[in-house]
């Protein structure tokens, strides 16, 4: 009798811990479900929407839960089932977008925008969507033929703008007279001149050529050189000779420096693509060659803040070095890095400093997209300035640092932009949206 006693005593216990040990889907209160771990974050939702198959909030819940955990496929899946329980939900349109944007399926964004702007909520959501298409400040093309111009930069007095250009089937270095409208040719050859930047005094340009290459090999295999042109003279001198791959250069704002990308101490057998890169600085004659990063990875576009000394100066740059590109500032001896942007899912690349010190522009794909940005010169004030579908390249600030000049294909091939920060741009209407929308779609189809 005793044992029988024991036995039940036992089984009652079992019945005990096995009840309250834990809560299933639906004993879960909604403030406990964020405190849970990934996986069963997701387990108690697939039960609370099983319970609730119309609770959009528990679907957009559990898409997110998929997206913390890498499975963004996933999590557009559930958002996909909630559209047939709830086809006209805009923020779950707006979440899956979202993911959407994240996946780099733009079409789906761009359709999910669309959705939602044609829904009844539209208006609502207006705001939001907007700035995701519409450029913040006015942006118009200066340059622009049947043929790419790229990496256009002010004259220091503002009169004119270099650029390169394809248009004789190969990249040559024009000059683009804004008063007059006309552009005129400067370097042109049958090797590609590239990257041209003027000197603070307007007397000379630097450029990357692959001019001393004479290889029968493929553009992308040709070793690129930088050039000193005098724009009065027109003599070109060699400054960097020692058979690797330079570009980029830039000039100090008081002349005496060239920053430059190198990957002439990566010696390893692969493609150029795959080499390592490292920022070098030179003077403005091409002597003392230094080499300022000292990292595995691609150091590049660095640029030199006004009034920098070797005692006490300012490079900034980009960098893979930890994982995806993020702007970098060091000293002028390659001394105390510092990083100025985290995005681990992102890039951010190219830095222009203003000439006042206060702003560095760069371009991102942070929200899918390559797109114009700009902050403070410590990396605070992250601002977008760009909003478009295609990609916006390569920002050059103007002398007085209220314009922005950059590349971008956002009419189909790639044309010379200036941004004015001057000038805000005019509001569209939700019409107007819909159909820039549609066009979007329309470019990427």
């Amino acid at each position: 009798m005793k044992k029988i006693v024991q036995f039940s005593a036992l089984i009652s216990l079992i019945l005990m811990i096995s009840c309250g040990g834990s809560k299933s889907g639906s004993d879960v209160a909604d403030d406990e479900i964020y405190a849970m771990p990934g996986a069963e974050r997701i387990q108690v939702l697939k039960e609370k929407i099983q319970d609730k198959p119309y609770n959009m909030l528990y679907r957009r819940q559990l898409a997110e839960a998929y997206m913390e955990t890498g499975n963004n496929l996933q999590a557009m899946t559930v958002l996909e089932d909630a559209f047939q329980v709830a086809p006209g939900d805009a923020e779950t349109q707006y979440l899956y977008s979202d993911i959407a944007s994240r996946s780099g399926d733009r079409i789906k964004e761009y359709k999910a925008y669309k959705n939602i702007l044609e829904g009844p909520e539209g208006d609502i959501y207006f705001d939001r969507i907007a700035p995701k298409f519409i450029d913040i400040f006015k942006a118009v093309k200066i340059i622009g033929t049947s043929a790419d111009e790229a990496f256009g930069m002010y004259s220091p007095d503002g009169s004119n703008i270099i650029y390169q250009t394809n248009e004789n089937g190969n990249w040559d270095i024009y000059q683009y007279n804004i008063a007059s409208g006309t552009s005129s040719s400067l370097v042109n050859s049958d090797a590609e001149e590239e990257n041209p930047y003027f000197s603070p005094d307007g007397k000379t340009i630097a450029y990357t050529s692959t001019a001393a290459d004479h290889r029968d090999v493929d553009y992308n295999q040709k070793l690129r050189d930088i050039f000193l042109l005098d724009l009065l003279t027109k003599k070109n001198n060699n400054l960097t000779t020692n058979g690797s791959n330079d570009w980029r250069p830039r000039f100090s704002p008081d002349g005496k420096y060239i920053a430059f990308v190198s990957e002439r101490n990566d010696l390893r057998d692969l493609p150029f693509i795959d080499l390592n890169s490292d920022v070098f600085i030179m003077e403005n004659d091409g002597r003392f060659q230094l080499k300022l990063t000292n990292t595995e990875s691609h150091n590049g576009s660095p640029c030199i803040l006004s009034g920098s000394t070797e005692q006490n100066g300012t490079v900034y740059f980009d960098s893979d070095q930890s994982g995806t590109y993020a702007i970098y500032q060091m000293d002028m001896k390659g001394q105390d890095i510092r990083q100025l942007t985290f995005n681990s899912i992102a890039n951010d690349v190219s830095p222009s400093v203003s000439l006042s010190g206060e702003k560095i522009a760069f371009f991102s794909d942070r929200d899918g997209n390559y797109d114009i940005f700009m902050m403070n010169g410590d990396g605070s004030a992250q601002q977008k300035l760009t909003s478009n579908s295609s990609d916006d390249l390569n920002p050059v600030f103007s002398a007085d640092g209220n314009k922005i000049l950059f590349h971008s294909n956002r009419n189909g091939n790639y044309d010379i932009f200036e941004l004015d920060l001057s000038q805000q741009n005019e509001m569209v209407s939700k019409t107007q949206l819909i159909n820039i929308i549609d066009n979007s779609i329309m470019n990427l189809e």
